[in-house]
This record gives structure tokens, C-alpha cells and sequence, in this order.
């Protein structure tokens, strides 16, 4: 049973400062933090520190933050293919306040170089008990390819369509769950209300909706209903990657047995240990924390 994540790498840089910028206003930064990260890399890392066995797709250049991201993933997922693009990798230019709140600028001319056929020979061997997870950094077609083979193949697909570059409308009937927070539920369906958004998604075609909240925790909108969870509390320090861990772990429990509901605890609890820590990769739980967030959760099904 295999992960598979076609997604980014980013070299992060993360600056921490009193307050984000406001309209026309320039600050000084207190601190600052190179990392390596990327949506896909993050969520394929989380999930190899589950236990899951997985494979990477990704786009990096022939750089320093190329070879830093390969040096990562070499340890972490042996299964990481990542593409030497003739252009720099991709980096995330981070904002942090002491509240923990971060407003995130990345590019994504690497990723743009992942083509379908890449996507497609990375899924050859897809299976019916595997898994896909996409993210929204890279090129529409490319994630079309790749969500169309998983569906051949009768996998599980997870997409978390963040940064929304693009439209997903005829993306939604090849995804089985779909991964947003509000803002972008809102954007994708054009609709404030809750209910009425993932009523959107679901007429479109996605199987489930899982809607992260923040410090207000989270739902789950599937075939059994709705479920919540709430957020676990801690001194927040920067939410960079809160996101993807809560994503990862949610979908790690769930290829573990764990029921729906003591899922979204093991993600509440692995998300609440990055919140409370500065960087991205640099702060997701280790394996030997991710394994008592998932040995924590509760029965399984």
C-alpha cells in the first residue's frame, strides 16, 4: 500500500516580525529562517514519519536549495524522484507575526516543469489499495493526468488545492477527498456559507470535504455525515505547515484503520505540535511524535 504525492519542493524563508505588513508599510524583521519545504514535500515527509510508505514527485534546481531538499528527502523517503530543473528551485517567501498568523508568497517555476507524462510514469504502477495526494502547485494538466490515472487504477485520491491557481470544477469528480480551509472553500465554491459550499463540492463531484479551521479545529463532511474536532490547545509560534500536517496525519490514520473521528484527533494533535514550533519541515512532529498521535487517537474502525 502506497502514498503517492505529486507535488512542490520550496527552498522557505521564513521572516518573523511584530505584526504582518500593512498596505504601504515597511518592517524590520526580528528573525530569519531558511528551510526547505513545498506542500508536496511537506505532506510526503509527514506521511513517511507515519509510517507510510511513500513516493514523491517533485521539480528542484540544479542549486544549493536543490541539493538541500535531496539531502532531506534521501533520509526521510527513499522513494522521492525529483526532477533537476534548468531554473532555480522554487522558493516561499514567509511572513510570521507574534501571533503565530503567516501570509505566504511562493513561486512555482520549477513545479510548472512536472509535464502528465511525468506524472503518468510516476503512477504506472499505481494500485487499487493505493493512495494519490495533489496539491495546487503545479500545472492543471499535469494534476488532471495524475488524478485521471489514480482513478483508473481505483485509488484513493486526496486533493489539497492550495495555492488555487486555477480552476478545479473538472477536477472534482476524480478526487475522493478534498482538503481546504475556509478561505479557500469559499473561493472555490463561491459561497460564505459552510453548508452550502461543500453542498457545491459535493454536486461537482468530491466524496468527502475536510475543512481545516485553525484554533477552531476542524470538520469533516463525508458520506456518514459531519464530524468535528476541536483544535488542541497550545502557545501558537508560527502556523507555516499547520495545514499539511493535519492533512497528512488525517489521511495516514485513516490507511492505518483508524475511525473517521479519532483521525481527526491524531491530526489535531500532530498539527498542534507544529503551531507550536518556528519553520516548516523544521517543525513537523518526528516519527517517534507522529506515532503517539497516531497511537493516541483511539480505536480504530
Amino acid at each position: 500500500m502506497t502514498v503517492y504525492v505529486v507535488g512542490n519542493v520550496t527552498e522557505d524563508l521564513v521572516f518573523t516580525m511584530p505584526h504582518l505588513p500593512r498596505d504601504g508599510e515597511t518592517l524590520i524583521a526580528e528573525s530569519r529562517l531558511a528551510d526547505i519545504g513545498g506542500k508536496g514535500l511537506n505532506q510526503a515527509l509527514l506521511l513517511a514519519r507515519a509510517g507510510c510508505d511513500v513516493q514523491l514527485l517533485a521539480a528542484v534546481g540544479a542549486d544549493e536549495a536543490g541539493a538541500r531538499a535531496s539531502a532531506v528527502l534521501s533520509r526521510e523517503i527513499p522513494g522521492a524522484t525529483l526532477r533537476v530543473a534548468e531554473i532555480p528551485t522554487d522558493q516561499s517567501i514567509i511572513y510570521v507575526s507574534h501571533a503565530g498568523e503567516n501570509h505566504i508568497l511562493s513561486t512555482s517555476f520549477a513545479a510548472d516543469t512536472v509535464s502528465p507524462e511525468d506524472a503518468a510514469t510516476t503512477l504506472a504502477e499505481i494500485r487499487a489499495d493505493d493512495t494519490l495526494i495533489v496539491q495546487g502547485n503545479l500545472p492543471q494538466d499535469t494534476t488532471r493526468a495524475a488524478l485521471a490515472a489514480a482513478r483508473t487504477a481505483g485509488a484513493w485520491t486526496v486533493a489539497n488545492p492550495s495555492p488555487i491557481r486555477w480552476s478545479w470544477d473538472a477536477l472534482w469528480p476524480l478526487v475522493d477527498l478534498a482538503v481546504v480551509n475556509r478561505p479557500e472553500l469559499e473561493g472555490l465554491t463561491g459561497q460564505k456559507d459552510t453548508a452550502r459550499a461543500v453542498a457545491v463540492l459535493h454536486r461537482a463531484g468530491t466524496g468527502g470535504v475536510l475543512l481545516t479551521l485553525g484554533s477552531a479545529g476542524a470538520l469533516l463532511y463525508d458520506a456518514d455525515g459531519e464530524l468535528a474536532t476541536p483544535a488542541v490547545r497550545v502557545d501558537t509560534v508560527d502556523t507555516a505547515g499547520a495545514g499539511d500536517t493535519f492533512a497528512a496525519t488525517f489521511v495516514a490514520a485513516r490507511l492505518r484503520g483508524i475511525r473517521a473521528v479519532a483521525a481527526l484527533r491524531a491530526a489535531a494533535a500532530a498539527a498542534a505540535l507544529t503551531v507550536s514550533r518556528r519553520g516548516t519541515h523544521s517543525a513537523f512532529p518526528s516519527r517517534e511524535e507522529m506515532s503517539r498521535c497516531l497511537g493516541s487517537a483511539g480505536p480504530i474502525a
